[in-house]
């Protein structure tokens, strides 16, 4: 039985999809990767059962009529082509325009809304055009699987999707295997650690802000960066930004890198001071790694958190606040610091881990395929 995936980035399938994709090829599913083409393509390729078929007209952003139709047409013509059992949509326009493409093409669909990406926070006018997208193309998906009550809540009071079609899935699933504590690792002087794109909705600024107000009363604590700019996309900071901060020694930038885990085991706690997520993979694998975690009271980002034991919520856009919690993390004694990683360990594997999630995802494509 073949399960066709579809995605705005290769990344995004490698990166987040793996460990699904491995469970089902052990379940003798087929299966069959799209999404424009990256250096992640070859990744998949070479992954065992998989396939995977370079979308050329999909792209992530951009708001051409002439553009989004070929790219429709595009998974009109995948989907006549390999007349799969079950199709999988991530992101939003593979969500939307898959979801139209499968009913046009009779094949069952799943949509997976993972967050809204830019959409949260851009103006009324677009997000209610988006909206009335999503409620055409949900009218014929089997499931919409959300990460969270909160966007399953607003897409309810949007009435982009019926009620009984809705399932919430905490998280894509963590390998607590592959991320787990790192013993003899040391972490003084203190370091928190900024992973992620460095978008102006993930808080990346609020978190430079609040590294310079600690480091007036404790110049000795780092503040480390992983990741990258994201051009075109619209809340991307700028290289010369970066460079400023870089230059004023506000943070030390560690560049991109595929393998986290390295700079995950030698912080002392995981900083994500975003303004909405879906379900944030980094702190997952940070609260897998035995990492204390700060984060903000947002969609998505608060569901990671019990405040003051496994790691601190501080509210949004205030780096003032989140600078407090920093300092707050400063002042536990070692006991109280490894308490708090003991629970984000046991809290990763307790509720985020593969072995509970993906069974979820299992159940709800057995489901709709009807196998």
């Amino acid at each position: 039985m073949k399960i066709l995936l579809i995605a705005n980035t290769a990344w995004n399938i490698w990166n987040f999809r793996r460990s699904l994709i491995d469970v089902l090829v052990r379940e003798g599913f087929s299966v069959v990767c799209a999404a424009p083409p990256d250096p992640y393509q070859e990744k998949l390729q070479a992954h065992k059962g998989v396939s995977f078929i370079p979308l050329q007209h999909l792209t992530r952003k951009g708001l051409s009529v002439w553009n989004n139709f070929r790219s429709f047409i595009e998974l009109v013509q995948l989907m006549r082509r390999e007349r799969p059992a079950l199709v999988v949509c991530y992101t939003v326009k593979p969500n939307i325009f898959g979801s139209l493409a499968a009913r046009l093409t009779g094949v069952p669909v799943i949509a997976s809304v993972e967050g809204q990406g830019y959409t949260a926070t851009a103006s009324s006018l677009f997000r209610f055009f988006i909206f009335l997208l999503y409620r055409l193309a949900f009218r014929f998906v089997r499931r919409v699987i959300f990460l969270n009550h909160d966007d399953k809540r607003e897409f309810l009071q949007h009435k982009a999707v019926a009620a009984d079609k809705t399932i919430v899935i905490t998280g894509t699933g963590i390998d607590t295997e592959l991320f787990k504590p790192t013993p003899g690792v040391k972490t003084t002087p203190p370091v928190f650690l900024f992973i992620g794109r460095l978008l102006s909705d993930k808080g990346i600024r609020e978190f430079v802000q609040a590294a310079t107000i600690v480091k007036q009363s404790e110049p000795q604590v780092r503040f480390q960066v992983l990741g990258s700019t994201d051009e075109g996309n619209p809340a991307s900071i700028a290289e010369a930004e970066l460079q400023h901060w870089i230059e004023q020694q506000h943070i030390d930038y560690l560049g991109y890198s595929d393998d986290v885990r390295p700079y995950i085991a030698s912080a002392g706690a995981v900083v994500l001071p975003s303004y909405r997520e879906g379900m944030p993979r980094v702190l997952l694998e940070g609260m897998a790694m035995g990492k204390p975690v700060i984060t903000t009271d947002s969609v998505g980002c608060r569901d990671t958190v019990e405040d003051g034991i496994n790691g601190f919520i501080v509210p949004s856009e205030n780096a003032a606040a989140l600078a407090e919690a920093m300092l707050s993390f400063i002042r536990l004694d070692p006991a109280e610091q490894l308490a708090m990683s003991r629970y984000s360990r046991y809290k990763a594997e307790k509720k985020f881990s593969n072995d509970r999630v993906l069974p979820q995802y299992l159940r709800v494509i057995r489901t709709a395929s009807g196998s």
